[in-house]
């Protein structure tokens, strides 16, 4: 079971350090940390007026 779970997380890890590799290397234009929190904040606003019921 252990072995099973080590390839797993190896499988994992080699997924991850692609999509890594895959963003670093992406052509497109860069997004600024601030861009980045003022999206998530926004996103997260609007979580939580609609968990509350739009109150």
């Amino acid at each position: 079971m252990r072995r099973l779970l080590d390839r797993e997380k190896d499988l994992t890890d080699e997924i991850i350090c692609q999509k890594i590799r895959e963003a670093i290397d992406d052509p497109g234009s860069d997004i600024d940390a601030d861009t980045v929190f003022e999206r998530i904040e926004l996103l997260h606003a609007e979580r939580i007026k609609t968990e509350a019921g739009g109150a």
